[in-house]
């Protein structure tokens, strides 16, 4: 049953279905922004092509699910910025033939997960929590501005599960919460009275950069939990954390961080046991230069935790968030300060044990990280990571839709000659010379070096790679591409990181999301044998398809074609069956 929101239609058109001419460079994006639409219950979509078997399992994507909705006084409620769209999470479920040649079959459904949070906004026509980058009326009063902060500072604790409004990113089986009350799915329940079959997923988790997660049930999505960090541990009372925690390949253990605010920012790098479910602190950073940022992940070796504190600093300590009520307001840059590579031991318990600094940038998603023998050294490490950096916070101020949609005059100043402010650079950095004696703080800083830089025309965003090289060297980047041809993202890249050269997937009008690596089972150890999988937007025809590659080649091999628009998220997560 495709769910519409009534309150979202004028004469029977969808929100998002426009003149293709009318749209930057006759790419129609709009429809990805604005649908509301949701499919509670199971469609058949139709497939082509020859989809390899070995993705047979669940792919779940989250994101923004609209950002519009009427109100009580038949006005219009419209969140501002993208990272505050009505958080929705969508289900793929890819069925194989009788043979276990191919797919045979992809069923979809997807649900808004914040149906509370929607509903106070159609009640009040405003939202009285912080958002990312909400914005604020200027004629606000003083007074009310006042005790909206206060509200803001006051409104933590209980809440329905349906009253967060949460959807970045997603991860399964989230350990150290199987014995809270309340939080136990439905569908674990059903498969333990023998209703469902068994699965090897047990709870599906949302989080986003606060220190909030939700779950919700693994097949009809439904939010059925909500907690905040504070349930792993109680010094984990910081209001902001990464989106993208990182997991041990080899173990299933949760790393990610807390940050609190106060008279000094203070970071908690923790780790949750996969096998025991129990937190540990592994270190806790404050003071000297070390500031209150938003840093939204992080990176993982085989022995350490790497956070890098990028010039997207917290004003007064994070506390200005109160008055903005959103964190993008908050944010200064500061081009003549340097970023701050904080390196923590993940293996031995000596916390601090590296201080480096670069160039200031600003990095949604450090790809990979792996250590290798150091060029002047080789019984000591170094550490490699690769980062889509950008120049300064322009990216995030581009991300308000207005910016955003195809049709929007003020798309313009971020495509043609103005493209530059708010694009990437993949940059691949050396930490050199890591030791693992604990520091404190103020210890000085060694220099992270740049070893190359890749053109913005080749640089991979919401990036991935094939998930057995976690925590090795590896040579493949995939992502999509913002190389100007619309007022959104254009394709899909493959970047060969020693090479140094790209291939290319893009039909014109057809914007892709977040693409997923599977890898091949029999790709006899060959690190680009496997598939991507991403959700495009026809926009000309106003539907999406979930489109399928072989990452060797970057060529098409099949696809699963819808009646209807996903709406443009942020991240999934590919989980195999069984």
């Amino acid at each position: 049953m495709a769910v519409k929101d009534s309150k979202l239609y004028t004469n029977g058109a969808p929100h998002g279905v426009r003149d293709g001419q009318k749209a930057y460079n006759n790419w129609p994006n709009d429809a990805g922004f604005e649908v509301f639409d949701e499919d509670l219950e199971p469609v058949e979509l139709k497939v082509s092509g020859k989809i390899p078997a070995y993705v047979a399992g669940t792919l779940y994507r989250t994101g923004p699910g609209g950002y519009q909705t009427k109100t009580a006084k038949n006005t219009t409620f419209e969140a501002s910025h993208w990272f505050d769209g009505f958080a929705q999470t969508h289900r793929f479920q890819l069925i194989p033939s009788e043979d276990g040649q191919s797919i045979a079959r992809v069923v979809y459904n997807s649900r808004h997960t914040c149906n509370g949070l929607i509903e106070k906004a159609r009640k009040t026509g405003d939202l009285s929590w912080i958002t990312f980058g909400q914005r604020v009326d200027p004629c606000e009063s003083f007074f009310k501005k006042v005790m909206s902060s206060f509200q803001v500072a006051t409104s933590r604790g209980a809440r329905e599960a349906a009253d967060v409004n949460i959807g970045v990113t997603v991860q399964k089986n989230l350990p150290g919460l199987p014995d809270l009350p309340g939080l136990r799915s439905k569908t674990s329940a059903q498969a333990s009275e023998g209703k469902v079959a068994k699965s090897n997923i047990n709870s599906i988790w949302l989080k986003t950069d606060s220190a909030n997660i939700q779950q919700i049930d693994p097949i009809s999505l439904e939010p059925v939990g909500f907690v905040e960090h504070s349930k792993f541990h109680s010094d984990l009372h910081g209001p902001l954390a990464a989106a993208h925690s990182r997991t041990d390949p080899i173990t299933g253990d949760t790393y990610n961080f807390n940050l609190a605010f106060g008279r000094q920012a203070t970071y908690r790098v923790f780790c949750i046991s996969a096998s025991t479910g129990k937190t540990t602190i592994l270190a806790t950073i404050a003071g000297g230069p070390i500031l209150a940022a938003y840093l939204h992940s992080f990176m993982l070796t085989e022995n350490y935790i790497v956070l890098c504190i990028f010039d997207s600093y917290l004003a007064k300590g994070g506390v200005k968030m109160l008055w903005t009520r959103n964190i993008l307001d908050a944010l200064e840059f500061h081009p003549e300060r340097t970023n701050k590579w904080l390196v923590i031991d993940r293996r031995h318990g000596k916390g601090l044990v590296g201080i480096y600094e670069s160039d200031p940038f600003f990095a949604f998603h450090p790809v990979n990280a792996w250590e290798q023998p150091s060029e002047s050294d080789p019984g000591k490490t170094d550490i490699v990571t690769d980062i889509p950096c950008y120049k300064n916070l322009d990216v995030l101020k581009r991300f308000y839709y207005d910016n955003l949609k195809g049709t929007s005059p003020t798309a313009q100043d971020y495509v043609g000659d103005n493209a530059s402010r708010a694009r990437a650079q993949l940059i691949r950095w050396t930490l050199p010379d890591v030791t693992n004696t604990p520091i404190s703080v103020t210890s000085p800083p060694k220099q992270a070096d740049r070893v190359f830089t890749v053109p913005s025309a080749e640089t991979v965003e919401l990036p991935t790679f094939n998930p057995n090289y976690a925590t090795k060297p590896s040579r493949y980047l995939y992502g999509v591409s913002d190389e100007g041809h619309s007022t959104f993202l254009d394709g899909l890249i493959k970047y060969d990181t020693q090479t140094r050269t790209a291939k290319k997937w893009r039909t014109h009008a057809h914007s892709p999301g977040e693409a997923i690596f599977l890898p091949d089972p029999e790709g006899r150890g060959e690190e680009d044998a496997g598939t991507l999988l991403s959700v495009v937007l026809d926009g000309t025809k106003g539907k999406s398809y979930l489109l399928v590659l072989d990452a060797k080649s970057f060529e098409e091999v099949g696809r699963a074609e819808m009646e209807s628009v996903v709406s443009f998220g942020f991240h999934g997560a590919h989980l195999q069956m069984s």
